[in-house]
């Protein structure tokens, strides 16, 4: 009988631990996605201080999201958009012709990881 106990305990622990996941990838996608196009629709209007304070922004929320994430998935595609993410504030600054392609090549990479991290039958099997 503990058998059974231990087993349905392991498997709430489980779906408890996936649904965590779920919730903090969905959730960081989509503020992450807000503060790229707020930021890209500033770079648009050429207004480079409010860039640049979005980014920071965007640097600090990703800081923290980041320290979750990197429990659960897959550390290649983090780290690759931890880089850009990072890296935009300093572009703000330089008032870089770059900026825009990069927030654009952030929200593709953000969206990468959402899509893989889905529960979907092809990312189950």
């Amino acid at each position: 009988m503990k058998r059974i106990y231990i087993a349905v305990l392991f498997l709430a622990v489980a779906v408890s631990l996936c649904i965590f996941e779920q919730y903090t990838v969905s959730s960081a996608y989509r503020e992450t996605t807000e503060y790229l196009n707020t930021a890209i629709e500033e770079v648009e209007k050429e207004d480079y201080e409010g860039a640049k304070k979005t980014c920071g922004n965007l640097r600090d929320y990703w800081s923290q999201k980041q320290k979750y994430m990197a429990a659960m998935i897959d550390h290649g595609s983090l780290d690759d958009t931890s880089i850009t993410i990072l890296a935009l504030e300093e572009l703000a600054n330089t008032e870089s012709d770059s900026l825009e392609d990069e927030l654009i090549t952030a929200k593709n990479q953000i969206k990468s990881i959402y899509d893989n991290q889905k529960i979907t039958f092809g990312n189950v099997f």
